[in-house]
Formats: structure tokens, C-alpha cells, sequence
């Protein structure tokens, strides 16, 4: 009996790295069956619409709970400590020679991140192979004679916004309205797709980031963190682009992952809109599409007499945003580097240029007419709705 006994020692000795070390296994072979599902399109968009969705409404209905606090920020903290402590503890154990205790540690710190990078992967990555959005681009021919016709619609609706919002000396929006009362008539206006299937029914919770300050500097507007179903905003942004940046954000939330997809639902539901802060949020992204519709590449000067003339309000947040974030670029480069990584990384080649994608369209000189963007479709598909 002694003798076994004895024997035993080393299994027991080596047991909490055996059992680590088989945690680990385990959360590697899910990333790869996770990473195998999200390639095949009808299971990711089978998983996006079952399984994730229902994860994420969960823990976005415990987010809600807590409206002012970022529990992604206090989960990173957490992690980030976490992990510091436990180096310390591990070269304080490698200078002692305690290399099981060690070797431990260094496991631990391992499943943390493979329990997070798992995490991450169920509740959002299949969202990237999706099938393409099914917002309501208008797809009919558009005659040129129109083109005045359209323009001047939207140059009407951001002379009403801008009449009913205020400016401050730097050209920025003000409001008497916080993040939450922002959040809340975007996630009303988010009421345009809630009949499409495509989408979650339950918007995420939209959080205040502590850290906006360091965000700022790296030019991140907004982070969604699916396993905790939040849409953190840095509110150290212009006001005017909250209510944009927030619809993005909340767009990850709904199951639209992919960067152009997000900005285009985004823009879809706050030019539709009932709230001029939101349209004029809309307009300050995208209008310029519509300025260059009706261009002289287009349209002769006697044609351009007939256009209405935008409210100054517009060009002057327009200045602002670019002075704004001129201003404020200290980490830019980093933080583009490691976003672009991040989206890559995803299976979206295009990287952090897939932003602007949507926005391109041609024009051919003979027809003196455009192929149009999908925002211009977008324009389109509220100006035939509504104005006729």
C-alpha cells in the first residue's frame, strides 16, 4: 500500500497541470469548429439567427440593467488584472524554482484568453459570413431630370433639422439631451426593420465608455462587445455624431458585423428618422453623395440654379468633424493598425477600408447619369416612398 501510494505523488503532483492542460484542448478545438461553422455561410446565418442571437439578447437584457456602467470596460480591467497578477505570481514562482506552480499559472492565463477569444467567436463571428443585408435599396432606374428633384428634397429636410437644432461657436451640435435619451430614439427609429427576420428583435445595451478619453485618441467612436451584448460609445465624440455612431454600434448588436453593413443600416435608420438630431447625424455622413449627384459632372449649370440652398449648419459640423478629429490623432495609426488587424482577421479582406464600403459608384460621361452607391439607393428608396 505504501509503495502505490507513493507512486501516486507524481499524478497528483502533475494532476492541476493535466487538467489545465486538457481545458485547453478543449477551447482550441471549439475555436477551430467555431472558425469551420463561420466559413460555411448557411450555418454561420443558421448560427447568427439561433444560437448567437439568443446569447446575445440574454446578456443584453442583464447589461440593460445596469444603464451607466460598461460592463465590457470593467470585464477587461478585470482581465487585464488578472493577468498582471498572475505573471507576477508566475516569475515570482519561476525565481523560487516552483515550476509546476508556475506552469500554472502561465495555463491559466491561457484558458482567460481562450475562454474570451470562444466567447467572442460564438456570440458574433459566424455574423461575418452572413448573407448580405437585405435593407431596401431601390433598384429602378433613376432619370437624370429626377436628379434636382431628389436633391432638393434632402437639402429641404437639413435646412428643417438644422432650423431646429442649436450650434455652438465651434460648429458642433448641442443638445440638452444625454447618451441614454440619445440611445432612446435611435432604438425608436430601429423600429423601421423590426418586421425583417434578418435582424434581432432585441436591441443591445448602449453604454457611456470611462476610457472615451484614451478612445478618442485612437479615433474609436464606438466598441460592441457582443458576449456582454453592450454598444459602448465614446462620448468624447461631437454630439452630432452620437446618434450615428450609436446606430452602428447597435447594428453589431442586431446581428450586422460586417463594417459597411453596419454603417448602412445605421444611416437607413436615422435618415428615417423622426428626430432631426438623428437625420442631420445621417445627412453629416453621407450627404455629400448627394452633392456629388448633383454636380456639373451631371447636371448643367442652368439646371444647378434650381437647387435650394443647404442650411450653413451642415458645412460648418462638416468643418468642425475634421478639425475635430485633426486635433485629436495622437494614437490613430495604432489604432487603425490593430482594427484593420481585427476585421482581417474576421475573413473581411478589405480591413479597416470596408468602412467606406457602399459609398462608390461611377459615372458615365456619354449618359451624363451615375451608377449609383447603395447609399444613393438608400436616398432613393425614402425619396420614391415618401415624396410621391
Amino acid at each position: 500500500m505504501r509503495k502505490n501510494k507513493a507512486s501516486d505523488k507524481p499524478i497528483k503532483k502533475f494532476m492541476p497541470l493535466i487538467i489545465k492542460g486538457v481545458i485547453i484542448i478543449a477551447l482550441v478545438i471549439l475555436f477551430f469548429v467555431l472558425l469551420l461553422l463561420k466559413n460555411n455561410q448557411d450555418i454561420a446565418e443558421g448560427m447568427s439567427r439561433t444560437v448567437s442571437r439568443a446569447y446575445v439578447g440574454f446578456v443584453g437584457s442583464i447589461s440593460n440593467v445596469l444603464p451607466f456602467v460598461s460592463l465590457t470596460e470593467l470585464f477587461f480591467i478585470a482581465l487585464a488584472g488578472g493577468i498582471i497578477t498572475l505573471l507576477i505570481f508566475l516569475f515570482i514562482d519561476l525565481f523560487k524554482k516552483r515550476f509546476i506552480k508556475a506552469s500554472c499559472r502561465l495555463l491559466n492565463i491561457a484558458i482567460m484568453v481562450l475562454v474570451t477569444i470562444d466567447a467572442y467567436n460564438f456570440s458574433c463571428e459566424a455574423s461575418y459570413n452572413r448573407k448580405p443585408i437585405p435593407l431596401p435599396y431601390y433598384q429602378n432606374e433613376v432619370d437624370r431630370t429626377d436628379y434636382i428633384n431628389i436633391y432638393n428634397y434632402f437639402a429641404s429636410d437639413i435646412n428643417t433639422c438644422s432650423g431646429l437644432l442649436e450650434f455652438d461657436s465651434d460648429g458642433d451640435v448641442k443638445t440638452n439631451l444625454s447618451l441614454q435619451e440619445i440611445a432612446k430614439e435611435v432604438k425608436k427609429a430601429y423600429a423601421i426593420i423590426k418586421d425583417d427576420s434578418y435582424f434581432s428583435s432585441q436591441l443591445g445595451a448602449v453604454k457611456p465608455m470611462m476610457s472615451s478619453f484614451i478612445y478618442r485618441e485612437f479615433q474609436i467612436t464606438g466598441v460592441t462587445f457582443s458576449p456582454l451584448g453592450e454598444a459602448n460609445i465614446d462620448v468624447m465624440i461631437p454630439t452630432g455624431d452620437l446618434p450615428f455612431t450609436i446606430a452602428h454600434e447597435l447594428a453589431h448588436t442586431v446581428g450586422v458585423m460586417r463594417e459597411d453593413e453596419a454603417n448602412q443600416l445605421a444611416f437607413y435608420v436615422c435618415l428615417n428618422s423622426e428626430s432631426p438630431l438623428l437625420r442631420f447625424s445621417a445627412y453629416s455622413r453621407y450627404f455629400y453623395l448627394m452633392r456629388g449627384m448633383a454636380s456639373t459632372a451631371y447636371l448643367t449649370d442652368a439646371e444647378r440654379e434650381n437647387l435650394i440652398v443647404v442650411h450653413p449648419g451642415l458645412s460648418k459640423f462638416e468643418s468642425f468633424q475634421y478639425k475635430f478629429w485633426k486635433n485629436h490623432d495622437l494614437l490613430a495609426k495604432i489604432g487603425d493598425f490593430f482594427n484593420n488587424l481585427y476585421i482581417k482577421s474576421s475573413g473581411v479582406n478589405e480591413g479597416t477600408n470596408s468602412y467606406n464600403g457602399g459609398t462608390e459608384y461611377t459615372y458615365d460621361p456619354t449618359e451624363h447619369r451615375i451608377t449609383v452607391s447603395k447609399y444613393h439607393s438608400l436616398f432613393f428608396e425614402k425619396y420614391y416612398r415618401l415624396s410621391i
